[in-house]
């Protein structure tokens, strides 16, 4: 009775543990805890520098590019120009690493920490995926195929031995396209 007993709550874990993710039950932070994760050990499995999180580069850069584009329906890479320096970005990105490591940032000609901007985005139809994990694997495979976003996705982010930074966000929108943003920034220290 036991085994009957052990074997059917296994059979109940599994089915509730495989449901889909829909737009119902799709949660953005794990998903972008799912694709940060999955974006390291792709990373690590090439032997490449692993990144560090930064949220001032969510806040105000991944999130609000995702945002936009998601609202308008269509797929592009928003303008950060203005991102860039009326939010100061650059300051708290180079803040932040001032505070992880210690480091010197170089200081561009305009004034602002030297720092180098790329972004990956992506938007598809979920409709079979049982997992984070999985959405953010087909996500980095994908962009494998596009040579612009396999350039970035293996580009090295170190500068003087130390990490650069990224981010990302995910949005779920009522006509079942997920939009993932994922931003990375190399800061020049000498």
């Amino acid at each position: 009775m036991k085994k009957i007993l052990f074997t059917l709550s296994l059979i109940v874990s599994s089915i509730v543990n495989s449901q889909s993710i829909t737009a119902e039950n799709f949660d953005s932070e794990k998903m972008n805890q799912a694709l940060l994760s999955e974006f390291n050990k792709f990373r690590k499995e090439r032997n490449l520098d692993t990144l560090i999180y930064s949220k001032p580069l969510h806040d105000s850069v991944s999130y609000p590019n995702c945002l936009e584009v998601s609202g308008s329906g269509k797929l592009y890479h928003p303008v950060v120009t203005k991102r860039w320096v009326e939010n100061g970005v650059k300051n708290l990105i180079a803040n932040e690493s001032k505070k992880l490591f210690n480091d010197n940032i170089s200081i561009s000609t305009s004034g602002l920490p030297a720092m180098e901007y790329w972004e990956n985005i992506f938007r598809w139809d979920v409709d079979s995926f049982n997992s984070y994990e999985e959405m953010a694997r087909y996500a980095i495979e994908t962009w494998e195929l596009s040579p612009g976003h396999k350039k970035t996705q293996n580009t090295s982010f170190l500068n003087k031995d130390l990490p650069g930074f990224f981010a990302c966000h995910s949005i779920y929108v009522p006509n079942g396209h997920i939009y993932i943003f994922i931003n990375f920034v190399r800061v020049w220290r000498y």
